[in-house]
């Protein structure tokens, strides 16, 4: 047999190897600088689009990314980049394997005792790759039909998930038909078994496994297990935390709502991007984690664009340790590489009201389902509430000491369309005790239309 003079096995291995590697150390930086910059948005060159380094990866290496997903799962890293120490092996051998099939062919040089049969699964799994290449295309097809006709900026990471497997899918349905073909027209014999290539198999997984071990203790020494009874502070870059607890007036921990640690040095757009928010957990329990030395103000419900109180949640703003209103909070004051422990903060548990809703067209009929939205004019930053009903009939929980502006809108399928129709102008209500309405009815102006259906 004449000697090779291009071995594939160690070329190709070789070859995506390292571009692999460069891709991974391009990619990394992307996200580093992406996170430094508080970024999550295509940034222009050299970083445009940030998602195109891992695209450009995936669709070369997308069996390889594929053989990696089960042990990704299983190790569950919390370290993002440690994911490239799974992929960068799965790729070389993924390579290697491919290029040993060149070398020594599709199936290799072995002689199959039951060809036929083997002939026979290979031609079912060639047309089985076929047909999921085909419904890839034609999936792809059907989205640029539906979505990218209006130039959306998602059309090409879309096309690149979906053109590199189904250049694979084709890949291996022709390898499949080749190896099908050769079978067939070669017959077969009992294949010689080598019992030195088993020892190599038992030798190789015994290193994969100590390797993914090595990865699992890695990523738990860079991420431990979060501690909400202690907040974590950075000394690289001498940044402190704040740990504190949410209770109501008899100490009863409030969960999942919003603590805001407004910057005090800081106003206007600056002051808002400078706020740092964080929700409390079951116990109540919040961490502000690296925080930058300075002073700042702690409050409960008092920058963020979700501080409303609702029925859920029915508290009243309390700024720390225990003022109703900005000018009465005490600073904090955060150190360089600190931890500061704040006693439990007390919130105010305010009265709920519960109104009677109607809503009907101008002809006095009532619309199938509409939605209702209730405005805090306090807190003009927070997003209204916007519950649904059916049949024009229900009711809804606000809490009291406060005004709302009041709508309500239905959605109307017009041909190919969709329009909002309100109630206008809002009426402005307020939610005290002995000043609730007990009814609203909305008046939605025009005749009765189609409903809008999103699916």
């Amino acid at each position: 047999m004449p000697r090779r003079l291009i071995r594939f096995r160690v070329v190709l291995p070789v070859v995506f190897g390292f571009l692999a590697a460069i891709l991974m150390l391009w990619d990394y930086e992307n996200n580093r600088m992406i996170a430094l910059m508080g970024m999550g948005w295509d940034m222009g060159p050299p970083f445009w689009p940030y998602q195109a380094i891992y695209l450009l990866l995936f669709t070369i290496n997308a069996p390889a990314f594929v053989l990696s997903m089960p042990i990704l799962k299983l190790l569950n890293l919390q370290t993002l980049s440690l994911q490239y120490a799974v992929w960068f092996p799965a790729i070389v051998g993924w390579w290697w394997w491919a290029g040993s099939r060149m070398d020594f062919g599709v199936v290799g040089r072995r002689r199959y005792r039951h060809a036929k049969l083997f002939a026979g699964v290979l031609f079912a799994a060639t047309v089985g790759l076929i047909y999921i290449a085909a419904r890839a295309i034609v999936d792809e097809v059907h989205w640029w039909t539906q979505y990218a006709y209006d130039g959306s900026p998602y059309r090409v990471p879309t096309l690149l998930r979906t053109i590199g497997p189904v250049l694979w899918y084709l890949l291996f349905a022709g390898a499949c038909a080749l190896a099908t073909i050769r079978l067939l027209q070669g017959g077969g014999e009992r294949a010689a078994k080598s019992h030195r290539k088993y020892r190599f198999l038992l030798i190789g997984a015994s290193l994969v496994t100590l390797y993914l071990f090595a990865i699992h203790r890695w990523d738990k020494a860079l991420n431990p297990p979060f501690n909400y009874d202690e907040c974590a502070i950075d000394r690289l870059h001498a940044l402190g935390c704040i740990h504190g607890k949410v209770v109501d007036e008899i100490g009863k921990p409030v969960s999942h709502i919003e603590v805001d640690l407004i910057p005090i040095a800081k106003t206007g757009t600056a002051r808002f991007y400078g706020t740092r928010s964080e929700r409390t957990d079951e116990q109540g329990r919040y961490n502000l984690n690296g925080v930058e030395a300075a002073e700042y103000i702690l409050g409960v419900n008092a920058f963020s664009a979700f501080g409303a109180p609702t029925a859920e949640l029915p508290f009243a703003t309390v700024y720390y340790p225990a003022a109703e209103n900005e000018s009465g909070a005490v600073p904090i004051k955060v150190v360089r590489s600190t931890p500061l422990h704040l006693p439990p903060l007390r919130l105010r548990r305010l009265g709920l009201a519960t109104i009677k809703i109607n809503v009907i067209w101008s002809d006095g009929t009532r619309p199938k389902r509409s939605d209702i939205f209730f405005q805090n004019v306090l807190y003009e930053r927070a997003g209204g509430i916007l519950p649904q009903i059916d049949n024009g009939v229900g009711e809804f929980t606000l809490p009291e000491d406060f005004e709302y502006d009041a709508s309500a809108s239905v959605d109307c399928h017009t041909g190919n369309a969709h329009e909002r129709r309100e109630s206008l102008p809002y009426q402005r209500i307020k939610v005290a005790d002995g000043s609730t309405p007990a009814e609203l009815t909305f008046v939605i102006q025009g005749p009765p239309c189609v409903l809008w259906d999103p699916d």
